[in-house]
């Protein structure tokens, strides 16, 4: 009879109805011990912790910006400067940050206990980094590229130098912009504290940068989307080196291809090794002498700053000096050198004409003596004439 009861279909039908509503729930089970679960881990995991309330006071404590005043008092007086207390902790002061003029020692100027009003120069990561010395409140927006700014280094590296110039924030100066011979090391020439002349080069989101180096003013600002059809004779162009020859530099002015600048027409040709008077990367001040087909052909119209001054012969115009001969530019014209007595600056390249009829011709590095007739200290360029006709020296080797 059993066999039999377990043979009849409904009883297997129910008992497998029974099983599936097992697994529902069995499943069902599993689902919500999960989320169970799910939702502990999460708690525990954002319970406030032990101690977690000071963390948070600390984290939301506000940041202190540049500039801002603070009173305080003289707390510890240290070799490298003081600890100064304040309502918002105690901060430092390097001693470079105590005064404009040099300090051998913070105890010079204070002691311990000392009333000061310091300013903000730094506040981040819980370091309070104070100065007594007067703050620059301008902001970048208020200079303009070019702008001429004296100003005192405050950081050097490798790489350059940190530049407080009176505005919000350092500018920064690149060693390549220091000095125009090559620099390794930016620390090699300067210094924390040293007092710098500084040319604006760039302002953008990054910050300010500098230079030292005239040559890397830019005269004019370099037009976009100029067109060689269109430009006229005479045209004053903003302009950058891309590249020297000995016959000339390339300038780019902002067209779909660079001008020529040829050496006859920067200073007049008076010069003798172009690539110590120009670099790639200096800026300059153009004209446009003529425009042929996709040939640009530009006149210089600024004076280069490599160039040797000339102020020191405006006393010797009455004195005999000793020159060199370059090269002849004509029968009766030449380039001569000369050196300026008692200078250990580069020599000045000057015109020379010769109307003395000789039988001996003039060739390259004769030696003859020469009076100054013109000094252009503007454009830093000379003028001399023979002193009388005389047999050549011929110069040492």
């Amino acid at each position: 009879q059993n066999l039999h009861f377990l043979a009849m279909p409904k009883v297997w039908a129910s008992a497998f109805s029974a099983r599936r509503r097992f697994s529902r729930g069995l499943l069902l089970c599993q689902v919500l011990l999960a989320i169970l679960l799910a939702t502990w881990r999460f708690s525990a995991f954002a319970a406030p912790k032990v101690g977690e309330k000071v963390i948070q006071a600390v984290k939301t404590d506000p940041v202190l910006q540049r500039g801002e005043v603070l009173p305080g008092k003289v707390k510890t007086v240290r070799d490298n400067g003081l600890v100064i207390q304040t309502k918002n902790g105690d901060g430092f002061a390097h001693i470079s940050q105590l005064s404009d003029r040099f300090l051998g020692h913070p105890a010079e100027l204070f002691d311990e206990q000392d009333q000061v009003t310091a300013r903000v120069l730094r506040h981040e990561n819980g370091f309070l980094e104070l100065t007594l010395r007067e703050l620059g409140t301008k902001k970048l927006k208020d200079f303009k590229v070019n702008q001429e700014l004296n100003g005192t280094v405050t950081a050097v590296c490798g790489a350059g130098a940190n530049v407080e110039i009176g505005a919000e924030d350092t500018a920064f100066l690149h060693v390549s912009c220091i000095q125009d011979d090559f620099l390794m090391d930016a620390r090699e020439r300067l210094q924390k504290g040293d007092k710098v002349k500084v040319w604006v080069k760039k302002i953008d989101h990054k910050g300010m940068k500098v230079t030292m180096l005239e040559s890397q003013r830019e005269k004019k600002t370099i037009a976009k989307g100029l067109r060689l059809a269109r430009m006229e004779e005479g045209e004053m162009l903003g302009g950058e080196v891309t590249g020297v020859k000995p016959f000339g530099a390339f300038v780019n002015v902002g067209a779909e291809q660079d001008g020529l600048l040829q050496v006859r027409n920067i200073n007049e040709g008076l010069i003798k090794d172009l690539n110590k008077i120009l670099r790639k990367g200096d800026k300059l001040l153009v004209k446009v002498k003529s425009v042929s087909g996709k040939k640009l052909n530009l006149e210089l119209v600024d004076t280069l700053p490599r160039l040797p001054k000339v102020d020191g012969f405006l006393e010797l115009k009455d004195e005999p000096l000793d020159a060199t001969i370059l090269r002849q530019i004509s029968p009766s014209s030449f380039l001569v050198e000369v050196p300026l007595p008692g200078s250990t600056a580069d020599p000045v390249v000057a015109y020379l004409k010769d109307d003395w009829t000789m039988e001996e011709e003039l060739k390259e590095g004769d030696m003859i003596t020469v009076l100054v007739t013109s000094v252009d200290v503007q454009s830093r360029r000379l003028r001399v004439e023979r002193q009388a006709p005389e047999t050549p020296k011929k110069r040492r080797r």
